[in-house]
C-alpha cells in the first residue's frame, strides 16, 4: 500500500512539474512585413505590418508595440508606415500565465527619387569649343561642336546616392560613383544626352536633353 501511494506521489509531482514547464512557454509571435522591397534592405513603397500571437496552453492577454522607442501601442489593426525613414518596432504578446515574447527589427523606407540636373547644359543653345552661345535658328537647336564636358548636380538625403550614369541616345558611355559626375561629350551624330541618378533604396531619377547635335572629332 504504502509503495502504491509512493508511485501516485510520484507521478503526480512528476505531472505537476511537467505542467510547470510548459506553462513557462513563451507564446509565439509571427510578424509580417508587406511592401515594394527595393535595394539593400529597403522599402520603396509604404509598408504594412501584420502581428499575430498565440498560444497552445493559454490566451494572449497582451500584444502591443511601439515605433521608435515611443508609447506602447495595443495592436488592433495592422500597422501602416507611409512616410520616408528608418523606424525600429518593438512588439511583444503576453499570454495568460504571465509568459511574454518580444521582438524588434529595423524597417527602411525610402519612396523619393535622387534630384538630378544639369549644370552646365541647357536645350537651344550652341557649344563651340566650351562656350555657350544663343543658336540664331527657329526652333532653337542644341549643337555641341569641339570638346564639352557636361557636368550634373545629383543628391539623395536618405538612403545616399549610389551613382550617376550618362547616356548618348541607348547607349551607356560613364558611370560615376562620386562627384564630380562630370561626362566628356564626343562623336558625330544626333543624341538624346541623358544622364540618369540611383540611390542605394533603388530609386532612380534623370534629366535629358533631346536630339543634341554632336560634332566633336577626337
Amino acid at each position: 500500500m504504502k509503495k502504491a501511494v509512493a508511485i501516485l506521489t510520484a507521478i503526480l509531482l512528476l505531472s505537476i512539474g511537467c505542467l510547470e514547464k510548459r506553462e513557462r512557454n513563451p507564446p509565439y509571435l509571427k510578424v509580417v512585413i508587406s511592401g515594394s522591397t527595393g535595394n539593400n534592405g529597403w522599402y520603396i513603397s509604404n509598408v504594412t505590418v501584420l502581428l499575430n500571437a498565440t498560444d497552445n496552453e493559454s490566451e494572449i492577454k497582451e500584444l502591443k508595440y511601439r515605433i521608435n522607442g515611443g508609447t506602447w501601442f495595443d495592436y488592433v489593426m495592422p500597422i501602416k508606415l507611409q512616410k520616408d525613414g528608418i523606424y525600429l518596432l518593438e512588439c511583444y504578446a503576453k499570454d495568460g500565465n504571465g509568459n511574454e515574447r518580444y521582438s524588434n527589427m529595423t524597417i527602411k523606407i525610402d519612396k523619393t527619387a535622387p534630384s538630378i540636373s544639369f549644370l552646365n547644359f541647357e536645350p537651344g543653345y550652341i557649344y563651340f569649343r566650351g562656350k555657350k552661345y544663343i543658336t540664331p535658328r527657329i526652333p532653337r537647336d542644341t549643337m555641341v561642336i569641339g570638346k564639352y564636358t557636361v557636368e550634373v548636380e545629383a543628391s539623395d538625403a536618405l538612403s545616399g546616392l549610389e551613382k550617376v550614369e550618362f547616356y548618348l541616345g541607348d547607349s551607356l558611355e560613364a558611370e560615376k560613383e562620386n562627384a564630380p559626375f562630370e561626362f566628356d561629350l564626343h562623336g558625330i551624330g544626333i543624341y538624346n544626352v541623358t544622364a540618369v541618378a540611383y540611390d542605394y533604396a533603388g530609386n532612380y531619377n534623370s534629366v535629358s536633353i533631346p536630339e543634341v547635335q554632336l560634332i566633336i572629332f577626337s
